[in-house]
Formats: structure tokens, sequence, C-alpha cells
């Protein structure tokens, strides 16, 4: 008698709750300034700790990418919420600068990277037919998270302060992620859905049946293309989610408050295009999508010196920030077609370093850029402009690795 299959869609269940869980983090901003008050330190020995926790992000992915093989999605799911968890009581605790480092830039970030990949990896080995989608998904619950819970830690803050807060989103944060992580099974070798046919079409996705090891990834030049292109996207997506404020109140002559509701209007569109795009991907191809998410940013960068009222200016930064939503749900679709599912969850870690250097380099141009300029980011929407314009014709050239067997 042959043994039931999991139903896969509790599985995409699982991976949302948990994303879901980890969109809190985006609530920093909220405790930044308290605790800056409340200890009298300043914005930038603060905010390290911030960059630590997502720095790690892609560096745990790779360390704990095998281990997910080994001991399961599940187990991998309640390590994680253990470490974001105590991370987050331990930094409801601190004294010290140095206590805010090790608690929360490594215990939280540790969490996050070891949680985030997980339901990525898990949930495209179940859905080889719907892969686009499925990451599009998964990657959405972390949107989601950012809008529900920043709102939840403004009210803790007010009225326990900022290291209650922390305690509490301790709490909720092992309790959710450990019911997302129960929810994960891993799929069977090489699954195939019922009845399911790859596609052969050039043109749209044609996963490799070759399972690429991450040695054999990183000795092809799809790798540092796909990385290189990746990061376009994540420069210009985190330029303007790091600066969309002041952006908008320099540019666009926006009030404190018009900037502010800007930014709660970024949060959705970025979620909306992390469903968008990758699902349409599974229709018309990852490439294709790929070029018009590039050409869509690349033409609104150009146009964004130009947008001088609240309406025309959320409407470009909404579209940037709804393609680079498309980005974060699209390429791990892309990660898994081009080297197989089976080492997925390393394999993104790899490319997804990628954000990291977005990261370094996208609100740091835009600081730089206004600073030399003297009040101006026109020189840093041109030169994000050229670097979405380079991505989508990288796009049209792009093509999948050769496997080792041929």
């Amino acid at each position: 008698m042959q043994k039931k299959l999991y139903n896969r869609w509790l599985v995409v269940l699982g991976g949302i709750i948990i994303q879901f869980c980890l969109g809190a983090t985006y609530s920093w901003s909220v405790v930044q300034l308290p605790l800056q008050k409340m200890f009298n330190w300043n914005a930038k020995e603060v905010s390290l700790a911030f960059s630590l926790a997502l720095a790690l992000g892609p560096i745990l992915m790779i360390l704990t990418g095998r281990l997910l093989d080994k001991l399961g999605p599940t187990k991998m799911g309640l390590i994680g919420a253990v470490f974001l968890a105590g991370g987050q009581f331990m930094t409801s605790r601190i004294t010290d600068l140095s206590g805010l480092y090790l608690s929360y830039g490594l215990m939280v970030g540790t969490g996050l990277g070891i949680s985030y990949g997980i339901p990525i990896a898990t949930c495209v080995r179940w859905f080889p037919d719907k892969r686009g989608m499925i990451s599009g998904l998964a990657v959405a619950g972390y949107g989601l998270g950012s809008v529900f819970f920043a709102p939840i830690a403004t009210y803790l803050v007010e009225l326990h302060g900022p290291l209650n807060m922390f305690f509490y989103q301790s709490i909720y944060s092992l309790i959710i992620v450990s019911i997302g992580a129960l929810l994960m099974r891993p799929a069977p070798d090489n699954f195939v859905p019922e009845g399911w046919i790859p596609p052969t079409t050039k043109n749209l996705n044609n996963p490799t049946s070759y399972s690429f090891t991450t040695r054999e990834m990183l000795k092809t030049p799809n790798y540092y293309f796909l990385v290189i292109m990746y990061a376009f996207a994540t420069i210009a997506g985190l330029m303007i989610i790091g600066h969309a404020s002041p952006i908008g109140q320099q540019v666009a002559g926006l009030t404190a408050i018009q900037a502010g509701s800007v930014v709660s209007i970024l949060a959705i569109v970025n979620t909306l295009g992390r469903l968008f795009w990758p699902t349409l991907s599974d229709k018309i191809g990852r490439m294709r999508v790929v070029f018009f998410m590039y050409l869509i940013s690349s033409l609104t960068m150009f146009s964004l010196n130009s947008l001088s009222n609240f309406s025309l200016y959320a409407l470009g930064v909404g579209l940037i920030a709804f393609c680079f939503g498309g980005a974060m749900g699209t390429f791990p679709s892309i990660t898994a077609d081009f080297y197989g599912a089976k080492n997925v969850s390393t394999n993104y870690g790899f490319i997804f370093l990628a954000y990291t250097i977005g990261a370094l380099f996208g609100p740091r141009l835009a600081s730089t850029v206004v600073v030399s300029s003297g009040g101006s980011y026109h020189l840093a929407f041109i030169v994000s402009g050229i670097l979405c314009a380079i991505g989508a014709i990288m796009a049209l050239i792009s093509r999948p690795p050769r496997s080792p067997e041929k």
C-alpha cells in the first residue's frame, strides 16, 4: 500500500508563519531612538546591532544549509526559534553596548539566518510546478510581518519601554516560529507532483535535472552573473527603502507626516511585489519577469527627481519597492531552476550575498551623494538607474549553466 504524502500546502502555511514572525525584526526603527535616550548612546552605535543581525543572515544560510538535509526543516526551525527568542530575551536584559551587540547582533542575527532560508528551501522542493508563486508566498510573509508587528512594537515601547518590548517579542517569536516549524516536512527526493510534466520551452522555466553542489555552482560563471544582477536590484531597493522619508521631504517637498505614510506604503507594495512577480514568472518565464522589473526600476529612478508632489512620489518609490519585492521573491526560484532544488538552501545563501552587497552600498550611496552635493540625491538616482538598466540587459542574455555531467 502506497504511503500517503504529506499535504504540501501545510508546508507553505508553515513557511508563511515563520517568515511572518521574522518580519517583526523590521520594527527595529521603533526601538532605536528609545534605546538611544535610555542609555545615552548615539544612532551609529545603536544601529550597528541591527546591521550585524541583517549581515549574519546570508552567512548563516550558508553555514546551516547542509544541516537542513540532515536534521530536517522542523528541527532546524525549532533551533532558529530558540536563537531568535533567546537573543530577544537577552536584549531585554542588556546594560551596555557589548551586550546589545552580543544579544541582538549575534543571537538574533543567528536566529534570523537559520529561520529565513528554511521555508524557501523546503517549499521550492515541494513545488517544482509552482516555484515562483510558492517562493513568493514564502518571502511575502516577511513583508506582511513588517506591516503587522510595527504598530504592536510601537504600542509595547510606549507602554512598557524598549527593553520590555524585546521581552514580549521573545515570547511570541518562540511560539509563532515553533508553530510554523512543526508544520514543515522535507519533500521526498526528486519529488514530482502527480500529472506534472516539466516544461521544455527554452524561453520559459526549464529546471535542471542535475543538482549542483555549492562547490560546483561556484565554478560556474553564471553564479557570479546572477549575484551581480541581483545586487543591482538590492542596491536600488534598499537605497529607496532606507531613505524614503528624507528623499520625500527633500525632493518632493513632503511634510514629515506625509513622508512617514510613504514608508508604510512601501512596506505594503513590497509585500505585493513578492507575490505578483514570482507568480507571473511561472507563466512567462523568470528572466522575462526580471527584465521587466529592472526596466521599470530604471525608468522610475531616472524620473524620481521630477516627482514633486505626494501622489507622484508615492507612485514612484512604490514602483521601485514593488520591483524590489519581486526580486526577493523570484531569485530563490531562479536558483532552484539553474542549480537544482536539492542544495537550494546553501546555494541560495551564496546568491543571497547580493543582499549584503545592496545593504552595504545602497543606503550609503544615497547618504554619500547627498552630503557631497550639498543636499541633492539626483546623482544617486542616476547611478542606481544605470545599474538597473544594466541589470535589464543582463536578464536578456542570462542563460542557465551547463551541468558538469554534460
